[in-house]
């Protein structure tokens, strides 16, 4: 009987799914709901039996819910091989708002069934859309009005009754802990996307369990959608799977498992409880005496005696040569302000070496004096939990520290003057509630090549004395690049800029700027495939793989089936590489791959970026959030951008190396008072490989501009085949007072008189753009000349759904003519 009912059933849904398609074929996403009687009681004979029915996690033993937390129980659809198939998607999106994606087969008379379910109700319902726009490549769906308000959605593509396998959105996705161990009481951040109730700032769930064993909920301190903090509750000292929850989705809302270790000792223990003063070994404080000898004694005695703590009482202690600190001892002073040490003699080498683990800094200054010639102050190494915390590190004209390779380093509440540090390859750096002086035209607070487990919280840039000219930096907070490999899982959050960007382009590089910046340019495309299971990549040689890095390597489908996923390769073997998780489309002989050190797993919430007042003056790249080349999963939402050349900018670039950025979220930004708002194109590149995508499913949602010089949303191409961008989608933002609304033209990044123009031959293209529902007003910008719509590419396809121009001199009708590729 059930077997019959089943059938029925089935036959029901592809019956109202054609209907669906039908209605939803104005691809303005209208949607056919199945709400009859008989679906809804095939739910509980077809209902999943669990998370693991769709691969997705739960603890073990599994958990009770967080209160409150919504119902949910879906539909358990066979999943048919030959069915049409989401490779990757935005993660992201409430009702009325568009999911991007790629896939197979998504453009051959497919559909999407969408699945949700109110909290409150018992059972769900499953709602048939046509997509907006799909390829050979891509789609884009727009979720339903009638779904509930922000939960969590499943869908499945659908070609006449064969399916594939349905995709989460809004699901909670923990990415990594930071500090990943700690004592009892210490404060843990759960860093991801979706983490929170609503998307909003008060409700996530953590719970927290000894593997294979039962455990307890504990309460966070402090919540926002991509960072929750929480303190280590008294529990004994082990290893324990932290999983977090939404509340959003029931049994199948879970993220994890995480690993956090409870110590019984943190890294400094006991070193307070053994103080050494140095004036107990000779020292004099007095800033006249060289305390040189006086200070090595007092180290090398904590070097026996360790853990231990040299205490430096309040006053200035000269030196004249360099100083080692070693493993498992403490500097400690009365305060930044109360005690200094400082260098009084020139030597070319760095003031500060760190010789071994566990060394913390406290409550003092170290001045460099600008007597380390070319050296950084503090030489780091390879250093293992490394505390700095109340010190003020002065080191103008030299970056404060060189921390290559470092893992563990917690710099908090502290003063920087210098020209930025270098983190290298390091992992779990935190800086935290710190202020960066900058000066020497530094290139940024922080330069990070292939590390992860990266966070900055609460810091505050500025220039360290704008009355000289080498007390500037160029703007920048952080630098990513991939020398050394693959970047994964860095957070920003709560950070302030002020007059932050290159002050005089006559005395320094104004192609810079970006106070976030990824340059991610390590890459090569990789034409020899053979084939592809599961997890793994065979090609004819790896030969081409190069040197083991500290960050590894990444595989990314480029093009051809497949393309927009990324998967880190953990091992290779004769030809073939191993990845840290199996394919959603396993790619096939035409598929193209790119072998790259990539960035992913970015998220950059709630900052206030401000640059200069010279922002539509000169031509410096001051912009907040540059996303540059190889970079996934990234979202930037939330801050407060003023005073930019470009508010932020995303860039594809040299097809023939796959340099592309794929599934970014720009979303609930604020940029004012800036020469353009958006940057989105492709850029610095004369020749090309057609077939490779420069830019995926990348979503700009919900952003503010207003009272912009120039260009509200530069769409650049520039003249070579490939790096197209599919799926672009731009949702509900507001333009207001800006004189060029949407421009898509050749070159745009150095036009400035509104004479926009084409590009010459070939050129990358823009493919299935969406724009929805976004507002352009001219505002109080100049009525003569301005355009709010305009097109340079014909052959660009377009869809407008909503979206208004106003008071433009011309434009104002948006793009008139939509086209599509041919398969």
């Amino acid at each position: 009987m059930m077997k019959v009912l089943a059938s029925v059933v089935l036959a029901s849904l592809v019956a109202l799914t054609l209907i669906g398609v039908a209605v939803a074929q104005r691809g303005t996403g209208n949607a056919a709901t199945f709400h009859d009687a008989a679906l809804r009681g095939a739910f509980s004979a077809e209902e999943a039996r669990g998370p693991g029915d769709f691969g997705m996690p739960v603890p073990t033993p599994e958990a009770p819910l967080p209160e409150g937390a919504d119902s949910f129980n879906p539909p358990l659809f066979r999943v048919s091989r030959s069915s049409p198939a989401i490779a990757e998607f935005s993660r992201t999106a409430d009702r009325n708002e568009i999911v991007s994606m790629t896939g197979v087969e998504l453009d051959r008379s497919s559909n999407f069934e969408i699945f949700s379910q109110a909290p409150s109700a018992v059972k769900g319902e499953v709602t048939a859309v046509s997509p907006l726009r799909a390829d050979k490549t891509a789609a884009t769906v727009l979720l339903p009005v009638s779904l509930p308000e922000w939960s969590m959605y499943l869908i499945w593509p659908n070609r006449n009754g064969d399916r594939g396998q349905p995709i989460a959105i809004n699901r909670t996705e923990a990415w990594w802990l930071g500090p990943n161990k700690g004592t009892p009481g210490t404060l843990i951040s759960v860093y991801g996307r979706n983490l929170t109730r609503g998307n909003g700032t008060s409700l996530s769930y953590l719970y927290i369990k000894p593997p294979g064993g039962s455990g307890s909920y504990v309460k966070p301190v402090a919540v926002n959608p991509f960072k929750v903090d929480f303190p280590i509750p008294d529990m004994p000292a082990g290893s324990y799977e932290v999983w977090i929850h939404n509340s959003h989705g029931g049994r199948f809302g879970w993220s994890g498992p995480l690993k956090l270790d409870i110590l019984t000792r943190s890294p400094w223990a006991d070193q307070k409880s053994n103080l050494l003063n140095v004036k107990r070994f000779g020292a004099a404080g007095d800033g006249i005496t060289d305390d040189t000898a006086a200070l090595q004694r007092a180290l090398e005695a904590a070097k026996t005696a360790a853990p231990a703590t040299v205490y430096f009482p309040a006053g200035t202690y000269l030196v004249t040569s360099f100083l080692t600190a070693p493993g498992n001892v403490g500097w400690a002073g009365d305060g930044m302000n109360m005690t200094e040490i400082r260098l009084d003699r020139s030597i070319d080498h760095s003031m500060i070496e760190i010789a071994g683990e566990n060394v913390q800094f406290e409550g003092l200054t170290v001045n460099a004096n600008r007597k380390t010639g070319k050296q950084v102050l503090m030489q780091v190494y390879s250093a293992k939990d490394l505390r700095i915390a109340s010190v003020k590190l002065n080191a103008w004209g030299v970056a404060a520290l060189e921390a290559n390779g470092a893992s563990g380093l917690y710099i908090s509440d502290s003063e920087l003057v210098e020209n930025g540090s270098f983190y290298g390859s390091s992992r779990q750096v935190f800086l935290s509630g710190n202020k960066f002086r900058m000066t020497g035209y530094g290139e940024s607070v922080a330069a990070l090549w292939g590390g992860r487990d990266f966070s900055m919280v609460g810091n505050e840039l500025s220039n360290a004395d704008e009355s000289q000219d080498d007390g500037h930096g160029i703007g920048r907070f952080f630098v990513g690049q991939a020398h050394f490999g693959s970047l994964r899982n860095l957070y920003w959050g709560n950070n302030t800029s002020r007059n932050a960007a290159p002050h005089d382009c006559d005395k320094v590089d104004c192609n810079k700027g970006e106070q976030i910046c990824f340059e991610i340019v390590g890459s090569k495309i990789k034409s020899d495939f053979v084939t592809a299971t599961a997890d793994t990549v065979s090609f004819k040689s790896l030969s081409d793989l190069g040197e083991v890095t500290p960050g590894g390597q990444d595989l990314v489908v480029v093009g051809g089936r497949g393309a927009g996923q990324h998967r880190h390769i953990v091992a290779s073997a004769d030809s073939t590489v191993t990845l840290d998780a199996p394919w959603n489309v396993v790619p096939d002989q035409t598929s193209r791959f790119a072998l790259a050190a990539i960035a992913s797993r970015v998220a950059i919430y709630d900052n206030n970026f401000d640059g200069r007042s010279t922002y539509s003056e000169h031509d410096s790249d001051s912009t907040s959030v540059l996303l540059f080349g190889n970079v996934y999963d990234a979202v930037v939402d939330n801050n407060r951008i003023s005073r930019m050349r470009h508010g932020m900018m995303t860039i594809a670039l040299d097809p023939t190396l796959g340099l592309a950025p794929y599934f970014l979220q720009y979303s609930n930004n604020t940029v004012s008072d800036s020469n353009s708002g958006l940057y989105v194109g492709t850029t610095f590149a004369d020749s090309g490989n057609s077939g490779i995508w420069g830019g995926l499913g990348n979503v700009y949602r919900n952003n503010r501009f207003e009272n912009l010089t120039h260009i509200g949303v530069e769409y650049e191409t520039w003249a070579h085949d490939g790096s197209d961008y599919n799926g672009t989608v731009f949702e509900r933002n507001s333009f207001k007072n800006v004189p060029y609304g949407f421009v898509d033209a050749y070159q745009l990044i150095w036009t400035y008189d509104g004479r926009f123009k084409s590009a010459p031959g070939s050129h990358s293209m823009k493919v299935n753009t969406i724009l929805h529902e976004n507002d352009f007003d001219r505002g109080s910008a100049a009525a003569h000349g301005s355009v709010g719509f305009v097109t340079r590419h014909p052959s660009n396809s377009w869809l407008n759904i909503g979206s208004t121009w106003k008071d433009f001199a011309s434009g104002n009708d948006g793009p008139i003519v939509t086209k599509s590729l041919p398969d």
